[in-house]
């Protein structure tokens, strides 16, 4: 162990997302190479201002949408991929000696999709990889993790994963930092809890006071940020394809107290302190609440609702907009009510209900309107 300061970079990259219509895997993985020069480009600039570490966001190569729109030819493309990924990135890394975490989907020849995240050390080789464990629903095609691995370096400390949805558990990054987690990379692209900003913004900051790690938050776009083992944020990312850096001791900064006991490090005392014995419900599949909840949707209704939203839901969406902006009337509540009707539950259909609200003299248009059918 060492008290020596490390410096680390956590990217915040532009947007650049596969087209879902290219259909022929080698073009795919061809036009896939702007996007992985842009992301060597970010490792350069992390390695020139003498980072040790460096994390990318979710869905590091841009994938996603292409993913949702061609469900039938992932083990053609996503293996080739990640093997890009992994290599170009971790010679990138390996030229500044920096450690790397990346992030995207994988697939097996057996047809099992899991969401990767992956740690190269210093030399640019894998140390290890954690795959996505808790999923929503609309996710749920994948095969889910069954682990929250912590691997040990000498200089980041015990080293823990999280890939997006996770960070709504609190569970999720107790397992870690009970597994000796000191820094928790979490890449995403969306936040810690259902809500706003704000709300997202508290929870990432709860969690890394609540189980005393880093928290470094690698996101696509915005919200990339580095969270203290006490809560403060050290350092944010302003802007498309840029990097918020902090310089921390992944040993340190974890001194507290209570009126009668001060700790140099709080874990000493706040996992010996916990009682496990009346935790049981937490591993409960079916907890008591749930008989009070009915389930609204099906998993395969899901995954198919939210891989046609990504997709050509956007393009429908974009149509019925116009013809609202056109004042076409008319045609924009037929299109609207389409919307309503093919996208239950995402955000096309709450955006289709207020547009119909607006036309309708803003009476709200409920779930179930017979309007909608």
């Amino acid at each position: 162990m060492t008290n020596s300061l490390v410096r680390i970079g956590t990217a915040q990259p532009a947007p650049r997302l596969l087209d879902y219509r290219i259909r022929k895997p080698p073009e795919l993985l061809e036009r896939l190479e702007d996007s992985l020069a842009h992301l060597e480009a970010l490792i350069h600039k992390a390695g020139a201002a003498g980072c040790d570490a460096l994390a990318l966001p979710e869905d590091t190569l841009g994938l996603g949408l292409w993913e949702a729109g061609n469900p039938d030819a992932l083990a053609d493309v996503l293996p080739a991929a990640v093997g890009r990924m992994l290599d170009r990135f971790g010679r990138a890394a390996a030229s500044h000696a920096m450690y790397l975490v990346c992030c995207n989907d994988t697939a097996e020849p057996d047809g099992t999709v899991r969401n990767t995240a992956f740690l190269l050390g210093r030399d640019g080789r894998e140390i290890g990889r954690y795959h996505k464990v808790n999923m929503p629903i609309h996710e749920l095609h994948k095969t889910r993790g069954t682990a929250f691995p912590v691997f040990d370096t000498p200089d980041l400390g015990g080293v823990g994963m999280l890939i997006c949805y996770d960070m709504v558990f609190p569970e999720a990054a107790r397992c870690l930092a009970l597994a000796g987690a000191d820094i928790l990379f979490h890449l995403t692209l969306g936040g810690a809890a259902f809500g706003g900003k704000d709300i997202s913004r508290a929870a990432f900051r709860t969690r890394a006071a609540e189980n005393f790690v880093y928290i470094v938050v690698s996101q696509r776009g915005s919200g990339s940020m580095i969270v203290s083992p006490k809560g403060d944020i050290l350092a944010e990312a302003e802007g498309h394809d840029t990097i918020a850096i902090a310089d921390l001791d992944p040993f340190g900064g974890r001194e507290g107290a209570d009126s009668m006991n001060a700790q140099r490090d709080m874990r000493a005392r706040l996992f010996r302190e916990r009682s496990p014995a009346a935790f049981g419900i937490l591993t409960d599949p079916t907890p008591p609440v749930l008989e009070k909840v009915p389930e609204e949707t099906s998993v395969d209704d899901a995954c198919r609702i939210a891989n046609a939203a990504l997709t050509t839901g956007e393009e429908e969406f974009a149509q019925a907009d116009a013809l609202l902006r056109d004042a076409k009337t008319a045609e924009a509540i037929q299109a609207l009510q389409t919307l309503i009707a093919r996208y239950p539950r995402t955000w096309i259909d709450r955006a289709a209900r207020e547009g119909l609200d607006k036309l309708r003299g803003d009476q709200p248009t409920e779930p179930g309107d017979s309007h909608d059918e």
